[in-house]
């Protein structure tokens, strides 16, 4: 299958190299793998399967890092970069958090977890729950525990927290959630494998198109509920979705018909609409139909238990962006970004990246803050000559905001100025804001173990 794994740090610094096979050279695949993908062609960003010599790479970036194989065979790029994701998974699961400083401390570990996970490069078992009865080397963290107390509240068997969307981690939080599944005692009350807990936290990926005007073009959700289980015994639990929640054309008339997704949107209504979705594996859906709910006996470590899509028009969208180019002054374009927040007042966005491609026959591009906000600290716009586009950064943007933009883009000759009027743009957003899902979709409750119904053992609103 594969001649080759191996994990390269952002600065292509070889941290993890595992050959299975002869048929590749070891050190010069590493060297042509990150050499070939810092220098694409054009300055464009690497695909995620191409050959170079006679060797196919596959690679995925996970926090920074490249994950890569090699080989000479014509096998299925789609299953390698399963594989490949995977592999990342099981590391993290055992390394707490998958870090360059973490990989360098666990090393060996690592390696004896590949060596678990795959033979002669065909791959054997990606399950951590498996890979714990054979592998018995336990993690050096990579960074010391911040907080001692429980994060999810005190139940004697602190079964413990709990969250029904992407919050902004507190550092007791992200010192519990980063942790390995193999952890050690962290109190006199714990047991031998650590803190008692579950983490659920629904993540959602927006892909929106906006015309110059603010309109909507297209738009798309790309959701999933994220679960990392530190839960001792392998108990069972029960997961309850929104009650009025359709997944495609099949439930709608569970909900009146069709007449009642007429101008639907995904972000707006009393129901959720889903296109499609996906669970995992060990979910047992015989209730699903009936009231939302996902039985299921957790595996250790993290995993994904639901993957959906939703598509349509997103009402409101998390931003809107306007944008306004004036070709009026010679050998200049005026170019205006508009930026408003849409979503509510009460939650708060956190770095937030507007990206503004420039046209490539332009001399510079000088961006200038709002009044008021150069100097604040919470703005910075700066133009990269490498990318040839504009970088506009926040450090937290609050809801129903409205911030503004000006970038003055020199041309040569005031034709060039002219004719590169269609190249500005388009603008892209990355950003994160807690608390808060397009979709709507939310997790009701969650119930560990069997207790009685109204007062299940375990349940966290």
């Amino acid at each position: 299958m594969i001649s080759q794994l191996f994990i390269l740090s952002p600065r292509g610094d070889v941290i993890i190299n595992k050959q299975f096979r002869l048929d590749v050279p070891v050190k010069i695949t590493t060297e042509v793998f990150f050499r070939t993908v810092k220098f694409w062609k054009d300055g464009d960003k690497a695909p995620a399967v191409f050959n170079e010599d006679g060797v196919n790479y596959v690679h995925v970036k996970v926090a920074g890092l490249f994950v890569a194989a090699t080989t000479r065979k014509n096998v299925s790029p789609s299953l390698v970069l399963e594989l490949l994701h995977r592999v990342a998974k099981v590391i993290k699961d055992y390394c707490g958090v998958l870090s360059e400083d973490a990989l360098r401390k666990n090393s060996i570990l690592a390696y004896e977890l590949i060596d678990e996970m795959l033979d002669h490069g065909y791959a054997q078992t990606t399950d951590t729950e498996t890979l714990k009865q054979r592998v018995f080397n336990e993690p050096i963290h990579a960074t010391e525990d911040v907080g001692k107390s429980s994060v999810g509240g005190a139940t004697p068997k602190k079964y413990g927290f709990f969250s029904a969307s992407p919050g902004a981690p507190t550092s007791a939080r992200r010192s519990t959630v980063n942790r390995s599944v193999i952890a050690t005692p962290q109190g006199p009350d714990e047991s031998s494998g650590g803190r008692n807990e579950i983490f659920v936290d629904v993540v959602e990926k927006l892909n929106v198109t906006f015309a110059s005007d603010g309109s909507q073009v297209s738009s798309e959700i790309d959701g999933s509920i994220q679960v990392r289980n530190f839960l001792h015994d392998r108990p069972s639990i029960k997961l309850a979705l929104n009650e009025e929640l359709a997944i495609g054309g099949r439930d709608l008339g569970a909900f009146g018909g069709p007449g009642r997704y007429q101008g639907y949107s995904a972000g707006g209504g009393t129901a959720v609409l889903l296109d499609d979705c996906n669970f995992h594996e060990s979910a047992d859906l015989s209730r699903f139909d009936v009231d939302r709910t996902i039985s299921m006996t957790p595996p250790a470590g993290e995993f994904a238990l639901m993957n959906y899509r939703a598509a349509g028009d997103l009402n409101p969208p998390p931003f809107r962006v306007q944008t306004v180019v004036d070709d009026g002054t010679p050998y200049r374009l005026q170019v205006t970004l508009m930026l408003k927040a849409e979503f509510p007042a009460r939650n708060t966005c956190t770095g937030l990246q507007v990206k503004f491609p420039v046209p490539r026959n332009c001399v510079n591009a000088h961006p200038t803050l709002e009044q008021g906000s150069a100097g604040s600290g919470l703005q910075h716009a700066a133009y990269t000559q490498a990318d040839r586009a504009v970088l506009w950064q926040f450090k937290k943007v609050k809801g129903q905001g409205e911030h503004v933009l000006t970038i003055n883009v020199s041309f040569p000759d005031e034709a060039s100025a002219r004719a590169s009027k269609k190249e500005c743009g388009p603008a892209t957003l990355s950003f994160t804001i807690p608390t808060y899902n397009a979709s709507r979709l939310r997790v009701r409750y969650l119930q560990i173990g069997g207790g009685p119904t109204g007062a299940p053992d375990g349940i966290a609103p």
